[in-house]
């Protein structure tokens, strides 16, 4: 399961990456929804790709919760996106939904392993 979630999560961080990068140049609120999706996006990478690696129940509890938070920063400013309109909603909602397929995978695994959670 851990390797699904992190190649799901890493196609899903490289297409945030992309839309980033196309967003208008000319808009101030692109440029910063731009900035806060890469930082999200990057981070759910990172914070996914730790759970591959530790063997601390506390650290791997804690990366899912960043892991969580990322994924929930990406699809806020995702939704923005598609609220602007400026990449397509149909190209947006497949990766919105796939946003909240992951963050539902972090959340159960997050109220499986938390002490009286």
């Amino acid at each position: 399961m851990i390797e699904n979630i992190y190649e799901r999560t890493k196609v899903l961080s490289k297409t945030s990456l992309k839309i980033a990068l196309v967003l208008p140049k000319d808009v101030l609120i692109s440029i910063e929804a731009s900035k806060h999706l890469i930082t999200h996006s990057s981070n759910l990478a990172i914070k996914s790709k730790g759970l591959m690696v530790t063997q601390n129940p506390d650290f791997f509890l804690q990366n899912l919760n960043d892991a969580r938070a990322s994924v929930d920063g990406c699809y806020y400013w995702l939704e923005l996106i598609k609220d602007e309109g400026w990449v397509n909603g149909d190209i947006l909602n497949p990766v919105l939904e796939e946003c909240t397929a992951v963050s539902n995978l972090f959340g159960a695994a997050i109220k499986k392993i938390k002490p009286n959670g």
